[in-house]
């Protein structure tokens, strides 16, 4: 039994679809609903119109969680149970729609009406209220009618396509397009692609600068081969070259790596460590950590911390990492580096599997080598994650900024970006 009180009816049993596994029917009130099960509701929706194209209505949605292999915490799996039915719902013609307005003033009216004048002007009322109701209805039929769909909406559909946002993030934007704008706004095209870029703009949340305690322990996490390293070297190499340009002490920095899995990792930090001179410390266990932190906490700005990178699907070793890096009194900024170029379903399970570590916001790392940037956007709106910082290249003297809406904005491919307005609506980024 759902929550909201269906129960299978007794003639039409739980039945599985042959054509797409986890997919199940049963009825109420004599209507069939259908329930569609898998790894997300993007995935669901994209079977559902692979099956129906427009012709179904999703009437809820509910998560599923299944353990994995190892049980608890690292092993569970979330899934999304999908409620629906196919065909549209029933609109009203526009004699019924009469009808039921005429009754709904007669009745607030009451039954004591019987002056010709009161008449007169309730049937003044009904007639403005037929013209209405029957341009509402021809607005409706124009903006609805999946078969005869708007250029400009389908223009928008394949321009966001192009730019590889989610299936989920496109219909939430035709679906606004549809609701908010009239049908003379939705026919400018110009103004319907100002529109969806503010929306792309509200969807993209920036990490604020917090202030934090010294000494200041930075953390970055992230699975093999999305340039954590050369992350930590950039920010290393930053906080000295700032300090240097605003005529300030510079900075006490020292580097940690944990990462004794990948051959050269510790090679390859110290010689960070070495041209920017700063002293580099390894650790294998949890208690390396601590005692290395200790001894230096009260002598040191700044600690970054390197850590191995692990397949998401890699829970055992992901929660070794968390316990090694549990250190009394640490305080930790930790950051998710994931790549630009990540498929949206690699960078949901990546988002989902390194909640774990509890980091704070996403690194989004390698962003030259990229034109789409759909993905990223999409999936951190979907998952509620903040961006905070962005590289691009392997020079450590620079190629790292703070993440800002205007630049996920203008890398928007064959988008019309008026920077004048962008800059103007998101300030925040000046």
């Amino acid at each position: 039994m759902y929550n909201d009180g269906l129960v299978l009816s007794a003639e039409k049993k739980q039945r599985l679809s042959p054509s797409y596994p986890g997919i199940a029917s049963y009825s109420k009130n004599g209507d069939e609903i259908q329930t569609i099960v898998d790894k997300t509701e993007e995935d669901c929706k994209k079977k559902l119109y692979d099956m129906y194209q427009h012709n179904y209505q999703i009437l809820g949605k509910k998560q599923i969680l299944k353990p994995g292999i190892l049980g608890g915490l690292f092993g569970q799996k979330e899934y999304v149970e999908v409620r629906y039915t196919v065909g549209q719902p029933k609109q009203l013609s526009s004699q019924e729609a009469f009808q039921k307005s005429r009754d709904e003033i007669l009745s607030k009216a009451g039954s004591s009406v019987t002056n010709t004048i009161q008449i007169a002007n309730i049937d003044k009322k009904i007639e403005e209220m037929q013209k209405t109701i029957e341009t509402t209805m021809k607005n409706i039929a124009a903006r609805t009618n999946a078969g005869d769909k708007p250029l400009s909406i389908q223009k928008i559909e394949d321009l966001l396509q192009e730019n590889e946002f989610t299936f989920a993030y496109i219909n939430k934007i035709t679906t606004r397009l549809r609701s908010e704008l009239s049908v003379e706004e939705i026919d400018n095209f110009d103004f319907v692609q100002q529109k969806v870029v503010d929306w792309i703009g509200e969807s993209i949340s920036i990490a604020p600068k917090l202030p934090h305690k010294l000494p200041h322990v930075v953390i970055v996490v992230g699975p093999t081969g999305v340039g954590k390293t050369t992350t930590i070297a950039k920010f290393a190499v930053n906080l000295i070259k700032e300090a240097h340009e605003k005529n300030e002490p510079r900075p006490r920095v020292r580097m940690l790596t944990t990462d004794h899995t990948r051959v050269g990792a510790v090679e390859q930090i110290k010689r960070y460590g070495d041209v920017m001179e700063i002293e580099v410390d390894k650790a294998e266990t949890a208690d390396d950590v601590n005692k290395i932190f200790t001894t230096y906490k009260d002598s040191i700005d700044v600690l970054f911390i390197d850590t191995p990178g692990y397949s998401p699907k890699d829970f055992e070793n992901l929660g070794k990492m968390r316990k090694m890096l549990e250190v009394q009194g640490i305080h930790p900024d930790v950051y998710l580096a994931a790549t630009a170029s990540s498929k949206a379903r690699d960078l949901i399970s990546i988002i989902q599997n390194y909640e774990v570590f509890n980091f704070s916001s996403v690194i989004i790392t390698k962003w030259d080598e990229t034109s789409a940037i759909g993905n990223v956007i999409s999936v951190l709106s979907e998952k509620g994650k903040s961006v905070s910082y962005i590289t691009d290249g392997q020079t450590v003297t620079k190629n790292i900024e703070r993440a800002s809406v205007v630049r996920f904005l203008i890398n928007l491919h064959d988008f019309n970006i008026d920077r004048k307005h962008i800059d103007e609506k998101f300030p925040e980024d000046k």
